[in-house]
């Protein structure tokens, strides 16, 4: 049976409590939507609607990879911080107009997460 949107944002929530510099998550764009896995498991989805349709190609972009096509996947390495703007950016609803501020918000921050080296890792 598949995952709600609402669970899949609820265990991707419960994926980033504690803070992770590395998660491996795949991108899936399937039939009724977009989908993230992390460890195997549905962490974030968008459906196959108008509004899951125009918030998808921005998931991809916040983790930093190319958008599939219909049937494929890409993997990317991201931190929990990212995650936590791509879980953002999978509720918003682009046809208010107060989101697609918000929008740009949470793909600067994402960008800016993924180009981030600490001083440790130097």
């Amino acid at each position: 049976m598949a995952i709600s949107r609402k669970q899949a944002i609820a265990r991707g929530e419960k994926a980033i409590e504690r803070p992770k510099g590395e998660m491996a998550v795949t991108l899936y764009h399937g039939k009724v939507g977009v989908t993230v896995k992390y460890k195997g498991r549905v962490v974030a989805r968008t459906l196959d609607s108008r509004p899951g349709r125009m918030v998808a190609p921005y998931v991809a972009q916040a983790l930093g990879v190319e958008f599939p096509e219909p049937g494929g996947s890409v993997k990317a390495v991201v931190s929990s911080g990212v995650m936590f703007r791509v879980l953002s950016i999978c509720t918003l609803d682009l046809r208010n107009e107060w989101a697609t501020p918000m929008l740009e918000y949470l793909l600067q921050e994402a960008q800016a997460m993924r180009g981030f080296k600490s001083a440790l890792t130097e």
